[in-house]
């Protein structure tokens, strides 16, 4: 009888170190990478006011808005939730550890040898090189955590097949990354932007989606999505061997790959909203200052498809025809901003408080700071969209860049109030009739 209690007590002591540990690693990523994204949305606020006559001449000295942006916030950030979270999805404990602050570690380093290369011009080749090595390093760890978490299981399912082509992008996004860096002008090519906001992060929403998504008998939904996956894996194939092998004129095919997968994926939503509808709770948006966290979810879910279409959309148009060179400027923050930021404002409130606390995830929340962020887009999107055509409106810059800060910095401290200020009696899950 004591052996057994002790058995029992050295079992809990060790999920409880364990969780422990996966808490630290989580919120040390999540730190850094808010910490990286705040330098470069900042950043990215001046070139505004540069952009639009009302700044003459900023020193940026060694700051890179893309690099902070892409790999700064949303590499680390999108793979350090992803590495933790995913195998929660078929009830196991992360394999995190204090190894994973190593690779933080790296990434940290990779910005630090970007930096390097532009001040240090000379060792410019030996500094981009060892930041190509920090994203190898880090794109195997990634794979190996991911391909833990949705391995060794009876059944996998199709969000398991997103959540490895995510891994899959990252690594072959080193590739494209070394490939740009010894023979093309500019790093931030069509194909890399797609393998990342695409390839990568798309792949880990998708997955994240489809696994925290009512299960629905729909054929026709099912079909949808795997014709989905299917387009996906060739989107990525393509995306590397253009970049690589094939002049730019042949960009427009991945973005055509890509439309269709994100064309269907979003067909398949909507045929889950609609068999949805009628059911005892159901969706439904009570007010716009104050809704069900899941409606919220959806909510932000169903934006995020209209950014997702524009955005590729956008890559596609300036694939065709390069004079438009702000297309792909408009493409980028409607992917990165409207998409992507959609769907991180309307999935961490969801899911961060339980993986990154003992928290259950919210009730209801106040979206306020996802309709400020979205209207900074529009402005912002309109704005480059219209530069293309040679019509700059100087007004639209700005209010783009202050409302995208303004929804970031309100929507930051609303969901820090509520991880350490929750209420006891809030809960919510996933069995929800929903």
């Amino acid at each position: 009888m004591v052996n057994t209690i002790r058995s029992n007590s050295e079992g809990s002591d060790s999920r409880n170190n364990i969780y422990i540990i996966r808490r630290k690693v989580l919120l040390y990523y999540v730190i850094v990478a808010t910490v990286l994204a705040a330098i470069g949305t900042i950043m990215g606020l001046i070139q505004m006011f540069i952009f639009s006559g009302y700044v003459n001449t900023f020193n940026f000295g060694f700051f890179d808005h893309p690099f902070l942006q892409v790999y700064g916030f949303l590499i680390i950030f999108v793979s350090g939730v992803a590495a933790v979270l995913i195998p929660t999805f078929r009830g196991r404990t992360p394999s995190t550890g204090y190894l994973d602050f190593l690779f933080l570690l790296i990434m940290v380093l990779f910005q630090v040898f970007v930096v390097a290369a532009t001040l240090i011009s000379s060792s410019a080749d030996v500094f981009m090189y060892a930041a190509f090595a920090c994203l190898i390093a880090y794109s195997i760890r990634y794979i190996y955590l991911v391909w833990q978490g949705t391995g060794g299981a009876r059944k996998i399912d199709i969000g398991d097949y997103f959540l490895v082509l995510s891994g899959l992008a990252l690594l072959l996004s080193s590739i494209v990354f070394l490939h740009n860096f010894t023979s093309s002008s500019q790093m931030f090519t069509i194909p890399m932007i797609y393998m990342l906001l695409l390839g990568f992060v798309s792949s880990v929403i998708i997955g994240v989606m489809i696994k925290t998504s009512p299960s629905s008998p729909s054929v026709i939904r099912q079909l949808l999505i795997r014709g989905s996956m299917i387009f996906a894996f060739m989107a990525v194939l393509a995306d590397l061997f253009i970049a690589v092998f094939a002049p730019p004129g042949y960009n427009y095919i991945i973005g055509i790959l890509f439309l269709a997968e994100a064309s269907l994926f979003s067909l398949a939503q909507l045929v889950l909203a609609v068999r949805s509808k009628g059911r005892e709770g159901k969706i439904r948006l009570d007010s716009l200052l104050s809704m069900r966290i899941i409606s919220f979810s959806r909510l932000s879910a169903a934006i995020s498809y209209f950014w997702l279409i524009v955005g590729i959309l956008l890559g596609i148009a300036y694939s065709v025809d390069a004079n438009l060179y702000y297309f792909k400027i408009a493409s980028i923050h409607s992917l990165g901003i409207g998409f992507i930021g959609s769907t991180i404002m309307g999935y961490a409130p969801l899911l961060l408080p339980g993986i990154i606390s003992e928290k259950a995830p919210r009730v209801s929340i106040t979206p306020i700071s996802l309709y400020v962020l979205n209207l900074g887009a529009v402005f912002m999107v309109a704005a480059f969209a219209l530069a293309a055509y040679g019509r700059q409106i100087s007004e639209f810059f700005i209010a783009g860049g202050l409302f995208i800060v303004i929804g970031i910095i309100w929507y930051i401290v609303d969901i820090h109030l509520f991880i350490f200020n929750k209420k006891e009696d809030e809960t919510v899950n996933f069995s929800d009739s929903w």
